[in-house]
């Protein structure tokens, strides 16, 4: 689940953005775990996520990934991530779990004080915890923090800062929304953990002045 360790932003902004990966081990429960998958799939989607996917997919469900046809596939997988933007959305989703005994392994990702507390409320114990130690090296070449809050939602850095640049630049021309340019900026990501609520939070907090400046670069 290190791919979604290492996103970027205060702890205000990265105080509803979590993500849940459950995922079945070769050789202990993978084979023939496609059933365990899908009711995973059907908590994930009862507690409001707000995005899912699997790399195995291709692509996410905002991205135009049909539900029941990925359903299906899930026979053939192993794993499945979902995306949220409400701390209550992920204390519903993994009560259900720990209901439903899957015996699945499930990973949550988010600022640690809030996924311990989840944890607790929810009954569960967690066993294990890796955190992201920051940004070290040269920054220098690193995109500015605004644009690295974007681009870090997707772990597999599929998203580039001038996709980010591009859409911010036809939002600030009224050419799309800050919904519509969240979604666009969400199909590069196909395994899901590309949080458009956050997105489009981001984009409509940042005042219009500095939105000109970080276009233009």
């Amino acid at each position: 689940m290190s791919h979604s360790l290492h996103r970027y932003g205060s702890v205000e902004n990265l105080k509803n953005d979590f993500c849940i990966y459950s995922r079945a081990a070769r050789g202990v429960n993978r084979e023939n775990c496609g059933e365990k998958l899908r009711r995973i799939l059907e908590i994930y989607l009862s507690s409001d996520a707000v995005n899912f996917g699997s790399s195995h997919s291709g692509k996410c469900y905002l991205a135009g990934l049909d539900l029941e046809e990925y359903a299906k596939s899930l026979d053939n997988s192993y794993g499945i991530i979902a995306t949220f933007s409400d701390r209550k959305d992920v204390l519903n989703a993994l009560k259900k779990m720990k209901m439903a005994k899957l015996g699945i392994s499930t990973v949550v990702s988010g600022l640690i004080d809030e996924v311990k507390s989840i944890a607790e409320e929810a009954g569960l114990q967690p066993h294990t915890a890796l955190l992201s130690l920051g940004i070290h090296g040269k920054r220098s070449v690193l995109p500015e923090d605004e644009i690295l809050e974007i681009v870090t939602m997707c772990g597999h850095s599929l998203i580039s800062p001038r996709l980010v640049r591009s859409v911010l630049e036809k939002i600030q021309n009224e050419e799309i929304s800050p919904k519509e340019g969240a979604l666009q900026l969400t199909r590069p990501c196909s395994c899901g953990i590309f949080n458009t609520t956050r997105c489009q939070t981001l984009v409509e907090k940042r005042p219009k002045t500095q939105q000109e400046g970080r276009c233009r670069e």
